[in-house]
């Protein structure tokens, strides 16, 4: 029995090493976005049947009192559903989102890339913005839009900085004459890489207007990734910058 249990425990483990080792590959860039997702098909139903396998090998390993070898496959079982969670709960999302990877808080003059552009250059998506997307993302993200600050600019440029790097972006440029910011996100499962531009511009001295871009650089759907970026990085200004100072800009 014994014998058993291990062998539905091995069989249970193929799967789980053989995602690790893809994400992992994936994550240091020797393998793309097709290759990982290609084999979700038939991985993500082995993933399942693996959990169960290890499951049923942990049940039989304890009622011999074998403690830790259950206790392994118990292991194995959880990180086999573990790892069956994250393609899951992508596919629901998916269907409760709109199919883009391009989002603005100005879908009409949006913010460009620069100084990422060099990063991007091998990506399957183009930096340039599709205006075909805009309305798409008016009818899901009707709240998204351009954040007023009733700060001077000079006061909101290093708070947005801040902003980003809190938000666990590596920043690429920040440039304060042009009123321009840039960084890039990471994901933490699959690692992939997501682009963001600020554009900051100043309202008569007493105001700064905060549109951002965050576009993905693989895959047509974002998974509502960007949209829910933007707000957390304009949730983070806004809240920096805290109510407005009484005379803040006068005489600029």
């Amino acid at each position: 029995m014994r014998r058993a249990a291990l062998t539905l425990t091995l069989l249970g483990l193929l799967p789980v090493l053989f995602y690790a080792g893809l994400t992992a590959a994936l994550r240091a860039g020797a393998v793309g976005f097709g290759a990982v997702f290609g084999q979700l098909g038939w991985l993500v139903p082995a993933l399942g049947l693996g959990g169960v396998l290890a499951l049923v090998g942990a049940g039989l390993m304890l009622y011999r009192r074998a403690v830790l070898p259950g206790l392994a496959s118990l292991v194995v079982a959880a990180a086999a559903f573990g790892m069956l969670a994250a393609p899951l709960a992508m596919k629901r999302t998916a269907k409760a989102v709109p199919f883009i990877h391009d989002v603005t808080t100005d879908t009409d003059d949006p913010p460009a890339f620069v100084a990422i552009l060099p990063l991007r250059a091998d990506a399957p998506n183009p930096p340039t913005y599709d205006p075909a997307v805009a309305d798409l993302q008016r009818a899901y993200y009707t709240d998204l839009a351009p954040l007023v600050v009733q700060r001077p600019y000079e006061e909101v440029f290093p708070l947005a900085v801040a902003a980003l790097r809190d938000e666990g972006l590596r920043v690429v440029a920040a440039v304060p004459g042009q009123g321009r910011i840039e960084g890039v996100a990471r994901t933490r499962w699959f690692g992939f890489e997501d682009d963001v531009v600020l554009r900051l511009q100043d309202a008569h001295g007493i105001a700064t207007v905060v549109d951002v871009r965050s576009k993905s650089r693989v895959g047509g759907s974002d998974l509502g990734a960007n949209a829910a970026r933007i707000e957390a990085i304009l949730g983070r200004i806004e809240a920096a910058a805290g109510p407005a100072v009484p005379g803040a800009g006068e005489g600029a």
